[in-house]
């Protein structure tokens, strides 16, 4: 049997030792989250569950944190960029399918965004895997954040972070120690 504790920021049952170090404040959505864990496909516990999505909204809030930067959309994106995967190793539309996921969640008022944000949360989820580079969008700064967070944590399923594929300077510094 697994070992679990209640983890009070997110006010979760995580394994033990996860993250135990890395202060974070109060998440908004708790209810979504267990919308969410209802509703997932795959393994919870898996290379794309809620361990995963702890990692990216750290990575998201040391990010935002250098540009200093703070937006709901760092909590939503970690939380539902990768929320309606259906495999754990191919699955080419799941940024799409969580797109749709937050216009519908947008549209029954369970997450409240301005307009911009909206589109940045939208577009974030959409496009995490494989950006539209032509997009204005993705040059905005809380996108790249979103994009950056994901990519790196790219080494829990046995890949080396790239930096030609990260958006930021910030991030591409922490992978290559500034260099």
């Amino acid at each position: 049997m697994r070992t679990r504790y209640r983890f009070g920021c997110l006010g979760l049952c995580i394994d033990v030792g996860l993250f135990r170090s890395i202060p974070m404040k109060d998440f908004k959505y708790l209810d979504l989250i267990e919308q969410i864990r209802k509703e997932f496909k795959i393994d919870y516990y898996g290379d794309h569950g809620i361990s995963h999505w702890r990692r990216v909204y750290y990575n998201t809030q040391k990010l935002s944190s250098h540009y200093e930067i703070e937006s709901e959309v760092f909590e939503l994106f970690s939380l539902l960029h990768d929320s309606k995967r259906h495999d754990e190793f191919k699955d080419k539309y799941h940024g799409k399918r969580a797109a749709c996921f937050v216009e519908d969640l947008l549209q029954v008022g369970s997450i409240v965004l301005n307009d911009e944000d909206a589109e940045r949360l939208i577009y974030a989820c959409a496009n995490h895997t494989h950006s539209d580079k032509k997009n204005p969008l993705f040059n905005d700064k809380i996108v790249q954040i979103c994009f950056d967070s994901d990519r790196l944590d790219i080494g829990r399923v046995g890949y080396i972070v790239n930096p030609e594929y990260l958006a930021t300077n910030y991030a591409i510094s922490l992978i290559t120690g500034g260099q």
